[in-house]
């Protein structure tokens, strides 16, 4: 993602711009100073009109993925508000990811409604667990299983795993998110995807995977430094259909490869 330009640049531009005319007349006018001031002029027009294009083509990424051999998608819960599945639906997602659980309790208040209407829609689906650090691996498992709807043609699971504000010793994150990951395995036949930024993937995950396991990761500043399956690019999309801002990801290959991961 391109970095936006800040409010406060664009009203330096503009001030310095308007500031130019006085300076003129201070320096009498004079043939040099003018040529300069008209440079500076110019300069701080391109940046306005930068950063203008920059916004309006905030979602361009979006609009690219679109394409013929991209697969983009969104992740949602219920902090997110469906308007109108059918203005969504229209816009082509091409896949939903919906939570499911979080930690050893918790079950998502609209997880149900929400995946049964991706489904009805024929939009492919897929459900994700938010890691806590509250409770064993083995018991947050027990509790995705127990709620997730898992049928055949569904993308795999997926285990959302990030930094909390404290964090137990590496070891022991290491230890819980494998337990979970290999309880998924054995009831489901495969591991997780693993959903986290990538500098979590770093600390925790880069030598302790299995080979089998896909990654899911989050970068918004560049192209993320591993052998990722997802890409989440931003958390500030806006799509027809949901009320206020979405993550969007990016698949990892084309339309074919993409179906090559469905179960």
């Amino acid at each position: 993602m391109l970095p936006l330009i800040s409010g406060d640049i664009i009203q330096t531009a503009f001030i310095g711009a308007i500031c130019i005319a006085p300076f003129k007349g201070f320096m009498n006018y004079s043939t040099e100073i003018m040529h300069f001031n008209r440079k500076l002029f110019w300069l701080f027009i391109a940046i306005v009109l930068q950063s203008c294009a920059i916004q309006k083509n905030i979602n361009k990424s979006a609009e690219d993925a679109e394409g013929a051999e991209k697969v983009w998608g969104i992740d949602i819960s219920h902090y997110q508000e469906i308007v109108d599945w059918y203005k969504l639906q229209q816009h082509e997602p091409g896949f939903i990811f919906v939570k499911a659980t979080e930690g050893s309790t918790i079950r998502d208040p609209k997880y149900s409604e929400y995946y049964t209407t991706i489904r009805n829609l024929k939009i492919p689906v897929g459900s994700y667990h938010f890691f806590t650090y509250k409770s064993t691996g083995k018991e947050q498992a027990n509790n995705f299983l127990s709620t997730v709807k898992y049928q055949h043609g569904d993308l795999p699971l997926v285990i959302d795993a990030e930094f909390a504000k404290t964090m137990p010793d590496k070891t022991q994150v290491e230890t819980e998110l494998l337990d979970f990951m290999t309880i998924i395995r054995n009831k489901k036949g495969h591991y997780p995807i693993i959903y986290c930024p990538y500098k979590y993937y770093l600390a925790y995950l880069k030598d302790k995977l299995p080979k089998e396991c896909k990654l899911w990761i989050v970068d918004y500043k560049s192209n993320p430094n591993c052998d990722w399956t997802f890409w989440q690019t931003t958390e500030k999309y806006t799509v027809a259909g949901i009320k206020g801002y979405v993550d969007f990801n990016l698949f990892n290959g084309t339309k074919k490869k993409f179906k090559s991961i469905f179960l």
